[in-house]
């Protein structure tokens, strides 16, 4: 069979590989620095012919792959077996919450036990097997061709585990690149590795915001839970974010929530921008339920948002506007109830990523 070559090139960034949070098969978008990787990775392959390019079927890969299929005018064929491996109850927990959760697992985890799966998730063996299958599929659908295909970095460490005749437990020293090509043959129905990615022989590619000091934004989020599971989200007009207005958003969907004022605490913060976003008064937040920090674009310049949610079980009501200023009332567009099952299948753009699963991780049923 004559030999076909594949670029196999990981997303670029997420928020979530920021975090070092599993994202396995949740589908998070990539975040600024990782569009300018794709965009990047579009450039360095621009002098190359791909008679196709695929992707997995998660947002960070086709976010990652698109910009090159659009230009060479290509259809990019989205793939679910090129998905990460299902990470079950792990989903949107952060490596140090597994490791304190679940100790001893963790420990299964990093010894790369091939026939160890997280709670729900996926052995590694059957993860090992799916990607080979996968890939193989497509590289012998296409012999002689050069194909782009953009996956994950567990599909990339399979890919070269397979190339280079690898047990699932050995050390793999060089880390999988974001949006970075990795080359590999597939000759006569056997895999072999021309090029990894690394680091120290490409040009980094820097976000605005890793070249400054970023002033921390400290807010409060509220999950607000009505008896039949469904969760309250805010309509905000997109210019309070100007990534997202930039992005051709009109508008996105989050928590009540806001920063903190001088001297206040993420509880009371969260109570007093509840009340001024819905109108609810009297509430006790209890305890937080979950963090996030990440960096944010805000029409003020960029920070480091730093971000506390607090879960409320509530009856519905009908929200109104509490003590919002002209200007802070203008970026309501409006309410909704929505349930999880809503959330999970909307292609809206909605705060937090995944939510869904997050609302799973605090227990909402």
């Amino acid at each position: 069979m004559p030999r076909t070559l594949l670029c196999l090139a990981r997303h670029g960034e997420t928020n979530w590989n920021l975090e070092r949070r599993f994202q396995g098969q949740l589908d998070i978008a990539l975040n600024y620095k990782g569009r300018m990787q794709a965009a990047a990775l579009d450039a360095e392959l621009a002098e190359r012919s791909f008679v196709r390019v695929y992707s997995s079927d998660l947002i960070r890969a086709i976010e990652t792959a698109s910009p090159h299929a659009a230009r060479r005018g290509l259809a990019l064929t989205q793939r679910p077996e090129l998905r990460e491996k299902h990470d079950g109850l792990w989903h949107g927990l952060s490596h140090e919450e597994v490791a304190a959760r679940y100790p001893e697992d963790y420990r299964h985890y990093l010894d790369r036990r091939a026939d160890y799966a997280a709670p729900g998730g996926e052995t590694l063996m059957r993860f090992a097997a799916r990607v080979r299958a996968g890939l193989t599929k497509i590289a012998s659908a296409h012999p002689g061709e050069t194909l782009l295909v953009v996956v994950h970095a567990g599909v990339l460490d399979i890919a070269w585990r397979v190339a280079m005749e690898k047990r699932l437990d050995e050390p793999r020293v060089l880390p999988a690149l974001n949006a970075a090509p990795n080359w590999f043959v597939f000759e006569n129905e056997k895999w072999s590795l021309l090029d990894w990615a690394q680091a120290d022989k490409r040009k980094p590619i820097v976000a605005p915001y890793e070249t400054i000091a970023l002033a921390r934004r400290e807010a409060s989020r509220v999950l607000l839970v009505n008896p039949k599971g469904e969760t309250l989200l805010i309509k905000f007009a997109s210019r309070i974010l100007p990534d997202v207005a930039a992005r051709g958003y009109e508008h996105f969907w989050g928590q009540p929530g806001g920063a903190r004022e001088a001297g206040e605490s993420f509880e009371a913060c969260a109570a007093r921008e509840l009340y001024e976003e819905t109108g609810l008064s009297g509430v006790d937040v209890g305890a937080a339920v979950a963090s996030r920090e990440f960096p944010l674009l805000l029409p003020g310049g960029w920070v480091q948002g730093v971000e506390r949610y607090f879960l409320v079980r509530c009856p519905t009501f009908e929200p109104q506007l509490g003590a919002l200023t002209e200007s802070e009332a203008s970026y309501v567009l409006g309410w909704k109830w929505w349930s999880k099952e809503e959330i999970a299948a909307s292609r809206e753009l909605i705060y937090p990523e995944a939510l869904a699963n997050l609302l799973d991780n605090v227990g909402v049923g």
